[in-house]
């Protein structure tokens, strides 16, 4: 390869531009489940951490600093979907920024099957959350601690299902220009 020759992946999104939404993710949840002033600082500020250096794990710091949020601030079913949703996307974007530069591209047809795997799992852990806060409402807290586990292990058994696919199987074949 020269320096003229350039490598076409199709659409793309920069790494630039993972990070900026990491961010926003971070703090609009933060927003969004109405932070203490406090709190919301120490989600923001551990947001841009983790921008500026993904490998220490400052993201994965945002998303405890949601759940913290979640837990102390009163219970609401709308609040656990924000903040399952905030976690669940951070931790996605936490993963994908240990291998995209800032200044790297990624393709958007690579980013399919991590897009497949965040909406099945939103899906089960959603309608969990949603027969969980449902049951605790009707004084039946045991049986809702039941139905969690077994939403856990259902989570579980179709994440290992997923682990199973041949990854090659994943990605279409390349088409040869």
């Amino acid at each position: 390869m020269t320096r003229e020759d350039r490598l076409s992946i199709g659409a793309s999104i920069s790494g630039l531009a993972l990070l900026a939404f990491a961010v926003l993710t971070a703090t609009g949840a933060g927003v969004l489940l109405d932070a203490p002033t406090g709190w919301l600082i120490v989600i923001a500020v551990a947001a841009l951490f983790g921008a500026a250096l993904p490998h220490l794990g400052g993201l994965w710091a945002a998303a405890g600093a949601i759940v913290v949020v979640l837990a102390i601030e009163p219970a609401e079913p709308w609040r656990a979907a924000v903040a399952i949703a905030a976690v669940h996307l951070l931790h996605v974007l936490a993963s994908l920024l240990l291998v995209v530069p800032p200044r790297g591209r990624v393709a958007l047809r690579a980013l399919r099957p991590t897009g497949i795997r965040f909406l099945l799992c939103q899906t089960a852990g959603q309608l969990a959350a949603l027969a969980v806060a449902g049951l605790a409402g009707a004084g039946q807290v045991p049986f809702a601690v039941i139905e969690g586990a077994a939403a856990v292990l259902l989570i579980a058994a179709v994440g290992v299902r997923m682990l199973r696919l041949r990854r090659q199987s994943a990605f279409p074949s390349a088409i040869r220009r």
